[in-house]
């Protein structure tokens, strides 16, 4: 690559790529040929160019899912794979690898489990066949090209992993929300770490022999890009950005191209911004670059934007006109802009008489008919460029929102319980969005993981006017942004498990147990589940559970409304005819089909209706209800099992799920419960290497542990009895975990603690909520809970606050018992 050499011709928009349904989040340009997008509507799209002048695209859908798409990225042409491969993800934790030629009806060439919360990141390095993710859970893996399974855990983040960059074949650098910036080797040693010096959004790698002399370029929520070597030596900032940094990615030429919340893409050169685009709409959520020089956008308006420096490459005058246009509409809210006097504003001639000092300078000009609009100077074209009418917001009007006697800008609701009144979230525009959310997470006593989520909030709804037309207006004040049935609720998407800095307050801890939720595993894809049951329906040669017509229309339905439920949201789905024919049809499925291996899909499908079904079907076959007959249909057979775990992975996230989504799914559990404990014992020594198992297993746990402990229709003794089987199988399952090992090239299983965590709630719970004399003295005396727990501090569970804080009230427990 070379350094970066003279400015370069002005990009112009190329083609605009609309048909998606939500804010396209991620999207990459890996060839001249065609682009690929991805976005909060669960799809992913690949368009091809059908014409270079002007230029055409035509879309494919090429995955699509029940949640959003975040993250991108593509592994090039190989022998196996001649069109080379799309990775994506995003808030279901799968990472899904496809060919670009596949539509979204056809199966993925591979789905990948590994991570427990959103993935937000994703890079390949095509020189060693291996990529790097990213995410909520505050991990970054590297994973195999063709093996589809984690290779390496790197260890040490403590917050969101928002940023990965698979630096070089034996170089893996990564950016979090703690702050730092951490440097890998492949096999996963942590080579040195730095500050970042503030909340890391994302990472590139510079060109060699950067004029700056830097490796890479890190985006912070500061909205400075800084450059940095791989030694941690910053050599330069880049300022000009006026909100967060979401993404950044380097032309061909050496020059930095990053996009924000700003509504801007910023062409970076010798230090300076060389020119700014100003996006219609709220966020310029992701760029990427081409071979060819070309930019791609992808915006919080639905659409992506492909820009071009050749002339041959950009769109029509009418195209270009109508973008300008567009831009020119946008409203941006007065707060972002500061005090501002009306009465000194400058007028029109000033755009005549004076000349901007650099690219991007702002002015805003009092127009003859007494409006405000923002200009922006653009050296290229060495004249004001209108980008925009400057509002009021809501918060601006003088209709202040009142709360606890003060007034302010904005008072959001936000349901934390339900059946319980919302809290109140006060806020005024001239605040920081994370302090105000820091303050109100602390006066609320409510876990500090909450913050990122909570301060996107307040951003994307305190904005004053919806960019867009002039005329729209703006929301009333102190209502709720999202209507009376969508206020916000924290963990609505999965929450981020971002921390904020050392030196922002805290909110107070409050105590783990009693745990009286359940919970429920999601991830997957519905649709997909029944296209590998009409695959394998197909080529089943077995007369036995062969399905009707019927059935299969009931299964094509029910797979159809759950590709549209909400798994945030609590089980809705309503009991109907066509259900219950689905659910009978899967009952052929999961008892009947040979070999057992079959029965995988009918499995996961039966899993997604027990998560979503508000009364799940009680459905019998020759007087054997589905539970039952799951349980005995073969899959926990020690034979079986040690040869292929998947079918009773599947089955215990099943059990889960019915626990969590209705009462008709408890009363099968409360009915079977010996029998499932009994059956799904095999899986605990399975769990030390293979992490699904671990957490499909450690999730049953607790969710039983939340049946015996809250369920009315158990009495006393069941509950002792119950309770004492739990503890004497959670204690067994804690003392296998292995110790926490952060050394190089460990095995992942060994590196995650969330199933210990999940177990020793389950433990926790029975002990704390039961407060059974004779069952604490059990646990004290015969299965020796002090010595786990002293068992967990040896192999470093402890160091983690969230072990040590339940830990503690375990202890209380058991002494007081």
């Amino acid at each position: 690559m070379s350094t970066e050499t003279g400015p370069g011709p002005t990009f112009k928009l190329s083609a605009v790529l609309a048909g998606h349904n939500g804010d396209v989040r991620a999207v990459l340009l890996p060839d001249p040929s065609f682009a690929i997008t991805a976005s909060r509507d669960g799809s992913t799209r690949v368009w091809k160019a059908t014409s270079t002048s002007p230029p055409i695209y035509d879309a494919t859908e090429s995955s699509h899912g029940a949640q959003y798409k975040t993250c991108l990225a593509y592994v090039p042409p190989s022998k196996e794979f001649a069109d080379g491969l799309i990775l994506s993800s995003g808030q279901d934790a799968l990472i899904e690898a496809r060919q670009p030629s596949l539509t979204s009806n056809v199966n993925a060439d591979a789905i990948m489990v590994g991570h427990t919360n959103q993935v937000c990141s994703l890079d390949v390095c095509p020189a060693a066949n291996y990529f790097v993710s990213g995410s909520w859970d505050n991990t970054a893996k590297i994973w195999e090209v063709g093996r589809w399974e984690a290779a390496v855990e790197l260890q040490g983040h403590t917050a969101a992993v928002w940023a990965v960059l698979a630096y070089s074949r034996d170089t893996v650098v990564t950016g979090c929300a703690d702050r730092a910036i951490r440097v890998f080797d492949y096999r996963g040693k942590m080579l040195r770490s730095w500050d970042g010096q503030n909340v890391v959004r994302a990472l590139v790698k510079l060109a060699d022999n950067h004029s700056s002399g830097a490796q890479l370029a890190a985006a912070t929520n500061d909205g400075v890009i800084r450059l940095w070597t791989l030694e941690g030596v910053l050599v330069g900032e880049l300022v000009g950005h006026e909100s967060f940094i979401y993404s950044l990615a380097v032309l061909p030429s050496g020059e930095i191209i990053s996009s924000g919340e700003d509504r801007s893409v910023r062409v970076w050169q010798d230090g300076k911004c060389a020119q700014v685009i100003t996006i219609p709409a709220i966020s310029a959520w992701s760029v990427s670059v081409g071979q060819n020089g070309d930019i791609i956008v992808g915006s919080s308006d639905k659409l992506a934007r492909i820009f071009s420096r050749i002339p041959e490459r950009q769109a029509d005058a009418e195209a270009l006109a109508s973008f300008d246009e567009a831009v020119a509409a946008s409203s941006i809210p007065q707060q972002q802009m500061g005090d501002i006097n009306m009465t000194d504003l400058p007028s029109p001639d000033f755009l005549q008489q004076k000349s901007g000092t650099k690219e991007g300078q702002s002015q805003i000009i009092k127009e003859t008919d007494g409006s405000a609009m923002l200009y922006q100077w653009s050296m290229s074209q060495q004249q004001w460029i209108k980008i925009g009418q400057v509002v009021d917001s809501a918060g601006s009007s003088g209709n202040k929102a009142s709360h606890n006697g003060k007034e302010y800008d904005y008072v959001f609701d936000v349901d934390i319980e339900e059946g319980k009144p919302p809290l109140k979230l006060p806020y005024n525009v001239t605040q920081n969005p994370y302090d105000a959310a820091t303050k109100f997470l602390q006066d609320n006593e409510l876990p500090t993981s909450y913050l990122e989520e909570v301060a996107n909030f307040i951003i994307k709804n305190s904005q004053g006017a919806t960019l867009g037309p002039s005329q729209q207006q703006p929301q009333p004040v102190g209502a709720d942004p999202w209507g009376t049935e969508q206020r916000y609720r924290p963990g609505e998407p999965p929450i981020s498990s971002y921390q904020p800095p050392s030196r922002a307050p805290q909110a107070p801890v409050r105590k783990a147990l009693p745990q009286t939720e359940y919970l429920s595993i999601i991830m997957g894809k519905p649709a997909a589940a029944f296209g590998q049951i009409v695959k394998r329906h197909n080529d089943y040669q077995d007369l036995v559970g062969k399905l009707t017509d019927d059935e299969f229309q009931s299964l094509s339905k029910v797979s159809q409304q759950l590709e549209k439920h909400n798994f945030q949201a609590k089980p809705s789905l309503p009991d109907s005819i066509t259900l219950n024919t689905a659910v009978k049809a899967l009952f052929k499925i999961v008892t009947e089909w040979q070999p057992p291996s079959n029965r995988l899909a009918g499995l996961d499908l039966l899993r997604f209706i027990a998560a979503a079904a508000a009364d799940f079907p009680y459905v019998e076959v020759e007087d054997q209800d589905i539970l039952y007959s799951v349980l005995e249909s073969g899959i926990f057979d020690p034979g079986f099992v040690t040869s292929n775990n998947k079918p009773a992975m599947v089955a215990v996230r099943f059990i889960s799920n019915i626990l969590y989504g209705s009462p008709a799914g408890r009363k099968l559990v409360r009915d079977y419960f010996e029998k499932t404990v009994e059956h799904i014992r095999l899986l605990k020594s399975i769990a030390a290497y293979d992490q699904p198992v671990a957490i499909a297993l450690s999730t049953l746990y607790m969710n039983l542990s939340v049946l015996i402990t809250t369920d009315k229709a158990i009495g006393a003794d069941a509950k002792a009895s119950f309770g004492l089987s739990l503890v004497e199988e959670t204690t067994e399952f804690l003392k296998g975990f292995p110790a926490v090992d952060h050394s190089a090239g460990a095995n992942p299983s060994g590196q995650s603690t969330e199933p210990a965590y999940r177990t020793l709630m389950a433990l926790g719970n029975i002990i704390v909520s039961l407060a059974n004399s004779e069952l604490t003295s059990a646990a004290k005396d015969i299965l020796d809970v002090p010595g786990v727990l002293n068992q967990l501090k040896e192999k470093k569970y402890l160091e983690e606050p969230r072990f040590n804080s339940l830990t503690m009230q375990l202890i209380e427990a058991l002494r007081s018992g």
